[in-house]
């Protein structure tokens, strides 16, 4: 009995060391500038596209080889002083 409870303990640290254990995911959240200012609605898809290389790079520099993936949130804008808008594009990045 006593064996069976170590061999359980082991197995359950190799799955969190070895990023497997699905029950405990974290998540991270961050947003992206777009280089397009104006008062336009920019396009969705444009929007993730241009950002999604620096998410990629931002949840896997968060999370190492845990990293699961990034999801884009909605695309907003911000009215900066000049009447213009400032579109930002935000991502969930999630852990294993």
């Amino acid at each position: 009995m006593r064996t069976t409870g170590v061999a359980l303990v082991l197995a359950s640290a190799a799955a969190t060391v070895l990023g497997v254990t699905p029950a405990s995911a974290a998540s991270t959240f961050m947003t992206f500038d777009l280089a397009y200012r104006g008062n336009k609605f920019p396009s969705q898809s444009a929007a993730i596209n241009e950002t999604r290389p620096a998410a990629d790079r931002k949840c896997v520099q968060t999370y190492g080889f845990r990293a699961r993936g990034v999801e884009p949130g909605m695309l907003y804008g911000l009215q900066q002083p000049d009447g213009s808008n400032r579109w930002v594009q935000p991502w969930r990045c999630y852990s294993n």
